[in-house]
């Protein structure tokens, strides 16, 4: 980056007194050559043209991030030592099926995990912190993953 900076500001005086409109064909070529050449060795001069920032990209990261510390804040009581929680309710048709495949994981996998019932006020009040309304659903240290997830999606996560 120095070296284009410095290729810039030994060049003002040229560039003062030259009329691009006026360049021959070779100063003209020379010229273009030279360019292509600073640009191919400094190209993070012209990224940010070719490149636009991405808004919403930035946007999601942000509150990604907020969910990665919200989760880190809440780890041991969410988690309690775990690598996985299962919030269920009582009057949720995919809960049962939820909890039986996670027991059979455990037991299969040696995976330890924690169950909350949502009839359970402390359980409540953390589902609440996560923002999550929709039973079920699993937080595990890097992610909340919403719905009744497929043993296979779960035996991935949790045997990596």
């Amino acid at each position: 980056m120095r070296l284009a900076l410095v290729f810039c500001v030994a060049a003002l005086p040229v560039v003062a007194q030259t009329d691009f409109g006026a360049l021959t064909d070779a100063e003209r070529m020379a010229f273009g050559t030279e360019l292509r050449a600073l640009l191919r060795a400094e190209p993070e001069l012209v990224a940010a043209a070719v490149t636009p920032p991405n808004y919403a990209a930035e946007a999601y990261q942000e509150r990604a991030q907020a969910d990665l510390d919200l989760i880190a804040s809440l780890t041991q009581q969410v988690l309690a030592g775990t690598r996985i929680a299962l919030f269920t309710g009582e009057d949720c048709a995919d809960c049962a099926n939820a909890l039986e495949e996670l027991n059979t994981i455990s037991n299969t996998y040696n995976v330890t995990f924690k169950h909350h019932v949502m009839s359970d006020p402390a359980s409540a009040a953390l589902a609440e912190q996560l923002g999550m309304t929709d039973l079920p659903f699993y937080v595990m240290p890097d992610s909340i993953l919403r719905g009744h997830m497929p043993d296979i999606v779960l035996r991935r996560y949790l045997t990596q």
